[in-house]
């Protein structure tokens, strides 16, 4: 059966009965070459070699640096490198000195604003800026309210001056104090028959519908 490395390997190191050492997890001396070695020099040169040391210190670090061009120093990260951006562009950052104007609060009261210059107050050609008189103006009014107003001169009555008092209760059906004994409905707190005959509306009733005698007066 072929190993799963004779892929990379050439044949004669596979043969049977060849020298060659077929042992990739073993560490011989520098100059027995197994079928890794080239692997092995690729990681030199090594602060600490752990396979050459007399006592094999497990604490120390095999590389105590990164590569050779460095002095020792570690390079920086992508984060530093990119805050640094901020002092290439320090002069954006930096507090400018704005244009002192004119009129300041000390010299307010002496200033003469509205002199006459022979120029427009507002509008085009007006020396300081002024918004229009109806720049705040609210337009509350809707399309229906404009395209749909009476054809005549609308009067508004003066009845709300003579307010005339609500009696449409007097036509409410109340809950019938006989018809309706055996019903689930209950006015007020109390629980024992009301047939009293006198409802919630019976004065307005009384103000709508006069009562009337059925029995003509005698004339003399």
């Amino acid at each position: 059966m072929t190993s799963t490395w004779s892929t990379t390997v050439p044949d004669f190191v596979e043969r049977k009965g060849s020298m060659f050492l077929r042992s990739n997890h073993m560490n011989y001396a520098r100059a027995t070459l197994t079928s890794n070695w080239h692997q092995a020099r690729e990681a030199e040169p090594k602060d600490y070699d752990i396979s050459r040391d007399a006592v094999r210190d497990l604490c120390k670090a095999t590389y105590g640096r990164i590569g050779n061009i460095t002095n020792g120093s570690l390079p920086k990260t992508t984060y530093q490198d990119h805050s640094e951006e901020i002092f290439l562009r320090k002069r954006e950052f930096e507090e400018k000195e704005t244009r002192k104007p004119m009129i300041t609060i000390e010299n307010f009261a002496n200033a003469n604003i509205d002199r006459e210059l022979g120029s427009p107050q507002s509008g085009y050609g007006s020396v300081l800026p002024r918004h229009h008189p109806d720049h705040h103006k609210y337009y509350l009014e809707s399309t229906h309210a404009a395209d749909y107003k009476p054809p005549y001169p609308y009067i508004p009555s003066d009845s709300k001056k003579e307010e005339q008092p609500d009696l449409s209760i007097a036509f409410k059906k109340c809950h019938s104090q006989f018809t309706d004994t055996g019903d689930y409905r209950r006015c007020g707190r109390n629980t024992w028959q009301d047939e009293s005959g006198i409802y919630n509306n019976t004065h307005f009733k009384r103000q709508i519908f006069k009562v009337a005698d059925p029995i003509p007066v005698q004339l003399e």
